[in-house]
């Protein structure tokens, strides 16, 4: 079986969200999960289903095949994991925990992943009396926040390296796209336009006022507009 995208991935673990839910899955609730237009949910499922990860027949329901089934069960244990990570270790609250680990679960390493596994097991044994020490931290994160100076003042702040992203390329200049910086309906936009981790990207030509941009990805020419630039952070 080839490779799966990020996108696809999503595709696979919102069908098994849906279904677990409601019991049949069509092309409208997938597009209402999703956020995703119709005709782009319709060629996801039947890249889906070229790989045997799905079973759909025309106007029809979507049905996940075995193979299907073991992936989308895989990858939302991670997303499970990844989120009571963010959220019951790192303090974050509930909804960004949900989008952080919705935004990582595609690109961690496995033993990335382990290791956190390992972490948030570790927190939880009581004999490990880490939770004094998530108590001392949270209480230390929270003082330490009290204290950023406000935006303009001129107290010292540490020093830390910009990001690059897509908006700051010039004309005929290539890059290596690292994520995209975006939970939102966009983020499954670009990445069903071939937006994805590891993927080369060249700036072809600029409009004479900057925006859309031109960019050369997978042999395709795509315009993008500035905000949607700007969320692709990419290394030179």
């Amino acid at each position: 079986m080839s490779e799966i995208s990020p996108a696809l991935e999503n595709y696979l673990e919102s069908i098994l969200i849906i279904q677990n839910k409601k019991g049949l899955v069509r092309v409208t609730d997938l597009a209402q999960f999703t956020d995703v237009k119709a005709p782009s949910v319709i060629e996801a499922v039947s890249n889906l289903k070229k790989k045997g990860l799905v079973i759909h027949e025309r106007y029809g329901h979507i049905e996940l095949t075995g193979k299907g089934l073991s992936i989308a069960r895989k990858l939302y244990a991670k997303h499970t994991m990844l989120k009571k990570f963010f959220h019951e270790v790192l303090g974050l609250d509930e909804d960004k925990a949900e989008a952080d680990a919705c935004t990582v679960e595609h690109y961690l390493s496995k033993e990335a992943l382990h290791t956190m596994l390992m972490f948030t097991e570790f927190v939880h044994t009581p004999e490990s009396n880490a939770s004094d020490l998530l108590q001392k931290f949270f209480e230390f994160a929270r003082i330490r926040k009290s204290i950023v100076p406000e935006a303009g003042s001129s107290a010292q702040e540490p020093d830390v390296p910009a990001e690059i992203t897509l908006k700051d390329l010039e004309v005929g200049q290539a890059a290596v796209i690292r994520r995209i910086n975006d939970t939102t309906s966009l983020k499954r936009r670009l990445l069903d336009m071939g937006f994805v981790k590891g993927e080369q990207v060249r700036i072809e030509r600029r409009s004479p006022f900057g925006f859309p941009v031109d960019v050369l990805v997978k042999g395709a020419h795509i315009s993008l507009r500035k905000d949607e630039a700007e969320k692709i952070i990419v290394e030179l």
